[in-house]
């Protein structure tokens, strides 16, 4: 019978906040890079970052800044070019009416309110970008 070895295993994993603590203080913060592909996002070059807290709000936000995006009237920041694509624009209106529809009784004031106005603002910007 083989003799048993004892081995031992190492979490090499950290924290971001342990990541954070090793950072010299004066080196610059990262900046997203555009991959080779386009139009599949971007890699972030530094694993550490500190993600956004995301709440239905910054997600309706961001629903209707990407509409914003490919309406032309915003660059977008990963490319920072200014592009039209009437069809993703409308994509993104019809996903923030759909969520509007199957979450009506179930929002706060306050976010049924950011929604509705959402919704009319990128809806009329819609019509006089396509006029």
């Amino acid at each position: 019978m083989p003799e048993d070895k004892e081995f031992k295993v190492v979490d090499k994993r950290f924290s971001a906040e342990e990541r954070r603590e090793e950072k010299p203080k004066d080196e610059p913060a990262p900046q997203p890079s555009p991959t080779s592909k386009e139009g599949e996002g971007f890699v972030m070059k530094d694993a550490d970052r500190i993600p956004v807290e995301v709440d239905f709000s910054t997600f309706l936000l961001s629903l209707a800044t990407g509409a914003l995006i490919h309406l032309g009237l915003t660059p977008d920041p990963i490319t920072k070019k200014t592009q039209k694509n009437i069809e993703l624009a409308r994509q993104n209106i019809e996903i923030l009416a759909l969520l509007q529809q199957k979450t009506k009784g179930n929002l706060t004031p306050e976010e049924d309110q950011l929604m509705e106005n959402l919704l009319t603002e990128i809806r009329l910007r819609f019509v006089q970008a396509t006029k």
